[in-house]
């Protein structure tokens, strides 16, 4: 295939002082030793780069984030990190045969989203879902989406492949010539359709963890009310704070302010710790017969003594009042 090339030959950098010249592992990778991040870095040489001998080899420490293409074709999104994953379990003289295969099952799959980009909605109908998304992410790119909260929306994506979606743009929308509605009832149906495997903890009310493939575990909180097989007569509270996680509590009763006041910091705190390109929601969602809306606990100043205030809309805040503790503790 035309992307791969035979690397540069040189020899390594040293700094002024001769002293070999760093190179220290990317955290993207962090797992690597530097011996291994070296050969790592050298085998994305050898495979990116064209066969002459001028020039320095590339640092991908600085690149992780690629855009594969054959000449004349536009590119695809590759994150190097997918293929230091690749590799991580196995022995070093098989990482280029897998690193080949992984790069040409990405070419294949960029041809199949192009095909995908300009089908009509019958021939991609089946292959549409929803992808729950940061707001900020959505732009002139997308075809009609819904905001959910500040932070959160939801767009039409196309599936390519198990792990690659292709975001429906305004152009292809146009020309299905088809309501916003009919395309979301289908995309949702196709959601509802894929397989999720559903964890319980040991609670009489359990929290529900859900896990799907193909990145689309937290997309699976547009249909909590299916995946929560209890009644769940005051809503769910959900939590997705970066791609790749959900967890799900039915709200039926005092439990609620102990949940809340629990989960409000902790959602925050994995939404900090988790990298920013995966980051989802900050705060604890209220699902309802209304839709969603984000609620959490807002933290008091370090030193002050003080509890959390607990925020949310009107409706909220009297759900919560009528479940508060006798002890009226924060809120």
């Amino acid at each position: 295939m035309p992307f791969f090339r035979r690397a540069k030959k040189s020899g390594k950098g040293v700094d002024s002082g001769g002293a070999p010249e760093p190179s220290p592992v990317p955290p993207w990778c962090a797992w690597f030793t530097p011996a291994e991040w070296h050969a790592f870095e050298a085998l994305l040489n050898d495979v990116f780069l064209d066969g002459n001998t001028t020039g320095p080899p590339m640092r991908f420490g600085e690149h992780r984030h690629l855009s594969l293409a054959a000449e004349g074709e536009p590119g695809a999104p590759l994150d190097l990190a997918e293929i230091a994953e690749l590799v991580r379990a196995l022995p070093p003289e098989n990482w280029r045969a897998a690193t080949v295969a992984f790069l040409g099952r990405k070419q294949r799959l960029a041809e199949r989203r192009r095909e995908l980009e300009r089908a009509g909605f019958a021939e991609v109908r089946n292959l549409l879902m929803p992808r729950l998304v940061r707001a900020g992410a959505v732009d002139a790119g997308h075809a009609p989406a819904v905001a959910l909260t500040d932070e959160l929306a939801a767009v039409l994506v196309i599936q390519v492949g198990p792990d690659l979606s292709a975001p429906v743009g305004q152009e292809q929308f146009r020309s299905w010539r088809v309501d916003a509605s009919q395309a979301w009832a289908a995309a949702m149906a196709n959601l509802d359709a894929a397989p999720v495997s559903l964890h319980h903890n040991e609670d009489a009310n359990p929290l529900v963890n859900v896990e799907a493939d193909g990145g689309w575990t937290s997309t699976h909180v547009l249909h909590a009310a299916d995946l929560v097989d209890r009644p769940a007569p005051h809503g769910i509270l959900a939590m997705v704070p970066f791609h790749g996680h959900l967890m799900l509590w039915a709200v039926d009763g005092p439990e609620l302010h102990t949940c809340v006041t629990a989960y409000g910091p902790l959602v925050r705190q994995m939404w900090e710790e988790a990298p920013e390109e995966y980051r989802l929601s900050s705060r604890l969602l209220w699902i309802g017969e209304d839709g969603i809306e984000a609620v959490g606990v807002e933290p008091t100043p370090p030193g002050s003594g003080l509890p959390g205030v607990i925020t949310g809309s009107a409706r909220f805040v009297e759900l919560l009042s009528a479940f508060r503790p006798p002890d009226g503790h924060s809120g």
